[in-house]
């Protein structure tokens, strides 16, 4: 509870910079971060640092068991209903506007939800909401403690994982066997994939988020794994590529030089450093190596309640990285017709330098 408590008692300080009187807050991963459930359709925080979440009658229940800290509801415009709902009589939308009675859509804060939702508000209760999407994103950016504590524990248990599929590798094995295998290391532990494992052999390894399929491992094959957990809402990311059997001389170039752009990019991972910096450190390894054109997406990105969460590493961004972002740096080749190679870790950076936060060996000959 102490972790949701400190979020909230953040976004109350910017509430008080900005002379705001409440925040209403939109989609599953902010609720979450601020309630400690992702059940509820929104989530009010007000100037007094009230806290009431209001949930569909479907999740309603859910709600309220997981929610740590303030009030839940369900809107809903049936009169007749189990003794113990909380009811606010009306649409999502009807609901927010009792709550918020008496305020000025000026004096009140959205974070998240989309055009259509922000649209609809405006209808219901007026135009002039202030938009702290912004903001709430640069504080879930910032992990404290007990955040890092749970990344750490998804952590362990997808390398647990990530051994129970290398273990599984054998000549005739299906990539839905050893997702199978992944699949069940992670429930064994207590937790869940934090998104759909990726398990691809040989030339289907060249499709960057390859869907598992009744291919066959044979003798040469690369095999690419890409898997993660989620423990107490909160996610890892870890990507290893090994060689089944015999390795061509092209293969372990490749691989090579994909480990080499990832240890670069790492050297360079600092707070105040742009992110697009970093993208770049293991492009122009690449680029060296003439396998540049083969790296087709962004060096990594921000992992936390989401597993794709600011900030990005790419090409393109202008973000610059800050203490307490853990993020992935994952260099990728991908060869059409030939194989992928993808290596991947998670980086903490801190006050001084940056903390590796996956241990799982590279070892790429099986």
């Amino acid at each position: 509870m102490e972790t949701y408590k400190r979020h909230v008692e953040k976004l109350l300080k910017i509430l008080t910079d900005k002379n705001l009187k409440a925040a209403l807050v939109f989609n599953p991963a902010n609720i979450f971060y601020f309630t400690g459930t992702d059940a509820p359709s929104a989530t009010l925080i007000f100037e007094d640092s009230r806290v009431v979440s209001i949930s569909s009658r479907l999740e309603y229940l859910r709600a309220v068991e997981e929610h740590l800290i303030g009030e839940v509801y369900a809107f809903s415009r049936a009169t007749e209903v189990a003794e113990y709902e909380k009811i606010i009589q009306g649409d999502l939308y009807e609901s927010i506007k009792k709550l918020l009675e008496g305020m000025t859509p000026e004096r009140i804060g959205v974070v998240g939800g989309s055009a259509d939702l922000r649209q609809k508000l405006t209808e219901k209760i007026g135009p002039g909401f202030q938009d702290l999407s912004r903001e709430v994103s640069l504080l879930r950016r910032q992990k404290d403690l007990d955040e890092l504590e749970r990344i750490k524990s998804a952590i362990r248990i997808g390398e647990y994982a990530m051994s129970k599929a290398l273990n599984a590798l054998e000549k005739g094995v299906t990539e839905y066997e050893v997702v199978a295998e992944v699949l069940y290391a992670i429930h064994r532990n207590n937790a869940t994939p934090s998104f759909d494992p990726i398990v691809a052999f040989g030339e289907h390894a060249s499709h960057p988020h390859a869907k598992p399929s009744r291919r066959e491992l044979q003798e040469g094959d690369v095999v690419k794994i890409d898997l993660g957990a989620r423990v107490q809402g909160y996610c890892s990311d870890m990507t290893r590529t090994v060689i089944f059997g015999r390795v061509s001389t092209k293969q372990e170039r490749i691989i090579r030089a994909v480990l080499r752009a990832q240890e670069r990019a790492i050297e360079a991972l600092r707070a105040g450093v742009k992110a697009r910096e970093v993208h770049m450190e293991a492009y122009r390894i690449l680029k060296e190596e003439g396998l540049h054109n083969y790296f087709n997406h962004g060096l990594g990105h921000g992992v936390g309640i989401e597993i794709h969460e600011e900030p990005y590493l790419n090409a393109e961004t202008e973000a610059e990285l800050l203490v307490g972002d853990i993020v992935t740096v994952e260099p990728g080749v991908y060869m059409a017709g030939y194989l992928g190679v993808r290596i991947e870790d998670m980086i903490l950076v801190k006050e001084e330098g940056t903390e590796l936060l996956t241990y799982f060996p590279k070892d790429y000959i099986i």
